[in-house]
């Protein structure tokens, strides 16, 4: 089987827009009007727009209908990252599955956060939806296989956590090619920013070259650990040594491990507004 041979397509909201979103330059003096038509564009990312702008937790008590007033309430980044969210909401949205929501969609929503939070820690605020993002997105190549063949992925997931074994082994097994190689088709296919290879096409749970030195992806790398290590998308670590010595790998500071290895860390993820309003889908 070729992992070309996926839909790249078939999903509700437009790659194309995604992708000029994430293009688009903050610092432009087209930015506002450009994001206006982007977004106005795609029902699909304009209505999650509008119903996050409206919802108790940005809601200023009057209501907002149009796409311009709310990208001066919420800000760019804000409407940046909804803008992914709503498009990884759409490639989710087509199963009910609920290991499927559980292991990766969940999974992925709890990552983001945990990205943007640990970006928050090392105190970057200007790559906090970048952050963000690539959290959402780095499991695209499994939702991808999962939404072109959904019985075959359930066995992928048995087959992982029965042999306690990694995703990519299990794909292999019965794929014959692995999320990772999707999702870096899925950027060439939606002309995604090259960096995105990186956030979608690489095995995060493996050390990197030194090259590989990327602050969002240290981030990427850990977040997605730790959420995996809460038995979500992975199989439950309970030993505090083991998970403070893979952060250490990750090259994450002393600072950090007691925050994001407290018992509070991952059901404090779950108290975040998006979480709240996104998880169930």
């Amino acid at each position: 089987m070729d992992s070309k041979k996926i839909n790249f397509k078939n999903i509700p909201v437009q790659a194309g827009i995604i992708s000029s979103i994430i293009k688009l330059e903050v610092d432009s003096n087209n930015c506002f009007q450009e994001l206006d038509d982007l977004i106005s564009a795609d029902q699909g990312v304009a209505s999650l727009v509008l119903r996050v702008v409206n919802s108790p937790f940005y809601s200023r008590g009057n209501k907002v209908t149009t796409i311009p007033f709310a990208i001066s309430l919420l800000g760019y980044n804000v409407v940046r990252s909804l803008a992914l969210l709503a498009f990884s909401r759409s490639l989710f949205s087509q199963t009910r599955n609920e290991m499927f929501r559980l292991h990766i969609w969940q999974h992925s929503l709890l990552t983001a956060i945990a990205s943007q939070s640990i970006c928050e820690e090392f105190g970057n605020a200007k790559l906090n939806d970048e952050a963000f993002i690539a959290g959402l997105m780095h499991d695209t190549g499994k939702v991808l296989m999962f939404n072109h063949n959904p019985a075959l992925y359930q066995d992928v997931f048995k087959f992982a956590f029965e042999n306690n074994c990694t995703c990519l082994k299990a794909e292999h097994h019965y794929f014959g090619f692995d999320h990772c190689e999707v999702g870096a088709e899925a950027v060439k296919e939606w002309k995604l920013p090259e960096r995105f290879k990186d956030y979608m096409g690489l095995d995060l749970t493996t050390p990197l070259a030194d090259t590989k030195t990327d602050s969002v992806l240290t981030w990427l790398r850990a977040a997605n650990y730790l959420v995996k290590a809460a038995g979500i998308g992975g199989l439950e670590i309970d030993d505090y040594d083991i998970k403070k010595s893979a952060l250490i790998g990750f090259g994450l500071h002393d600072v950090l491990h007691e925050n994001l290895l407290h018992e509070n860390f991952i059901p404090g993820l779950m108290e975040h507004d998006t979480y709240k309003l996104c998880a169930s889908i």
